[in-house]
């Protein structure tokens, strides 16, 4: 399963519709197919998606918008604590998703609401749901490709459906038809704390190397539904953890987090799927976050179209990005907007660091009014 687009009215932080394409909508030319994956045709979806803005600017909840899209198309329940945040209270906020699965292309238009019980607690409800579906054909090209204006909804959410939770997407009957819908992990709420969560095994000893080469090896064992972590240095006695949380006393914070993300971006790649990773360069140093997101631009490790998305403070890792229309600019000025870098700079052969440096695209860089402000209430404090 491939996300499309997803266009969302009614969310209460953004100025505007939060409008995301993910398919190529610039020329793909032939040293770009390393940084693409092919749908059909000349459809081709980005393997690899950079959100990027200054501080407040609105990238994690961009990245919250995707996560909560990618629920709705997983038919999960929608009243988890972390989930309704994006929302607005008595808000009415209207999801259209499309995306591409089993060589055909579906439109999911979603009516959700977030209102507040007796006991202060949200609850999420879906009004309304409908989906579209079409062939593709030869006929199918960019200019039409979703366009659902002459067809009729193939499933409709209506009273009769009495065993459906009012959290639960329609979705949830399709998801049983579609052969292959990969895996979405969601890297997002450890951003602010290093969390190893193991499913149990080894780590790759690969991803080890790459981290931290002093250590020999981590093998995770479930025993009586409790997680057991050996961990051995080279040349000392095996530590045998009982809380994975102790991981964070023997290794570098870059290494806990290395090992989750390296782990969870092989699973990805394996099965097909996205990545989400909110803030990538924490705890990371500039080659660690390259030397992943090359993984999703090589078609040798990533043969099945798997994608990573992220967001970073950092416009250095941009120049790594051969394509504009997979950088999405965020930004806030009464109220938060979500632009894609090909909409705002037609060129290609311009650095796209310097361009963003410079506040060229507006925006991009700190206010200088506040700089100078800053500067000049630390020189008076100095002098007091």
């Amino acid at each position: 399963m491939q996300i499309l687009k997803i266009k969302v009215n009614g969310l209460p932080l953004y100025r505007d519709s939060f409008d995301v394409s993910f398919y190529a909508v610039q020329r793909v030319q032939n040293n770009h197919l390393n940084t693409v994956s092919n749908l059909f045709g000349n459809i081709y979806v980005n393997t690899v998606e950079a959100f990027i803005g200054i501080n407040a600017s609105g990238k994690t909840t961009a990245l919250k918008v995707i996560s909560f899209a990618k629920m709705l198309l997983n038919a999960m329940p929608l009243n988890a604590e972390f989930i309704p945040q994006i929302l607005g209270e008595n808000t009415t906020a209207v999801f259209d998703i499309d995306f591409f699965a089993d060589h055909k292309i579906f439109h999911l238009n979603s009516e959700i609401v977030k209102t507040r019980k007796s006991d202060s607690t949200y609850i999420v409800k879906i009004l309304s749901e409908k989906l579209w579906v079409k062939n593709v054909t030869s006929k199918v090209n960019k200019t039409n490709l979703l366009n659902f204006d002459d067809l009729d909804p193939v499933r409709i959410r209506n009273q009769s459906d009495e065993y459906l939770p009012d959290d639960v997407s329609i979705m949830i009957a399709v998801n049983k038809q579609i052969q292959n819908k990969g895996i979405f992990v969601d890297l997002a709420m450890f951003t602010n704390f290093n969390l190893f969560l193991p499913d149990g095994g080894s780590v790759p000893t690969e991803v080890i190397s790459l981290l931290d080469p002093t250590i020999e090896y981590i093998v995770i064992e479930n025993v009586k539904d409790k997680v057991i972590i050996r961990l051995k240095f080279f040349d000392q006695e095996e530590l045998v953890l009982l809380n994975p949380a102790e991981l964070n006393i023997y290794l570098s914070s870059g290494t806990v987090k290395g090992v989750r993300v390296f782990s969870d971006a092989a699973r990805v790649l394996k099965n097909g799927g996205y990545l989400l990773v909110d803030e990538v360069e924490n705890h990371f140093n500039r080659e660690l976050v390259v030397s992943l997101l090359r993984l999703f631009m090589n078609k040798r490790t990533n043969p099945k179209g798997a994608v990573i998305i992220f967001s970073t403070h950092y416009p250095e890792l941009l120049d790594e990005l051969e394509r504009n229309d997979a950088v999405f600019i965020t930004r806030s000025d009464r109220g938060l907007t979500v632009d894609n870098l090909n909409s705002l700079l037609k060129r290609n052969d311009m650095k796209k660091s310097e361009v963003y440096q410079s506040n060229f695209l507006g925006g991009t860089a700190p206010k200088y009014k506040s700089l100078v402000a800053l500067q000049k209430s630390i020189m008076k404090n100095l002098e007091e």
